[in-house]
């Protein structure tokens, strides 16, 4: 009998424990960092369609500054170029285009490609495809 009672408080505590941690182990993050190769760039979204807001309202959630317009002799920047194109066979999917280009050198930071059918069905959905893809860390380039 008293190693029932034993098991059933034993049993009780573990379970108080495991529904305690459980919630803690569940949340998300509490905040994002920009990856380390785009820290010092401003993030420039100039347009000011839904699409691009979301674009924004995702690079800043990410730990990025973002603006609306150009200011010269800053911080590097880096300009969201966005813009969609379609095959001119019958069909043929529309790809969403994102760039990031550095405003003094126009070199691209980080791009993205991929049809817009396949980035969700929502503008929010699609906004954060892009962030996700823009932000990852760019692939190790192989040895000379």
């Amino acid at each position: 009998m008293r190693a029932l009672a034993a098991f059933r408080v034993t049993w009780r505590r573990g379970v108080a424990v495991l529904c305690g941690a459980f919630p803690i182990s569940c949340a998300p993050p509490t905040g994002y960092r920009a990856p380390a190769w785009a820290r010092d760039y401003q993030i420039v979204v100039t347009r000011d369609d839904s699409l691009s807001r979301g674009i924004a309202a995702g690079l800043r959630a990410r730990g990025f500054k973002v603006r609306d317009r150009v200011k010269g002799g800053g911080s590097p920047a880096a300009y969201l170029l966005l813009f969609s194109l379609r095959g001119s066979e019958s069909g043929a999917p529309t790809w969403l285009y994102a760039q990031l280009a550095d405003t003094r050198s126009g070199a691209v930071i980080a791009a993205v490609a991929a049809p817009l059918d396949s980035l969700g069905s929502s503008v929010a959905q699609q906004a954060r495809a892009v962030v996700d893809s823009l932000v990852r860390a760019p692939s190790p380039r192989p040895p000379n």
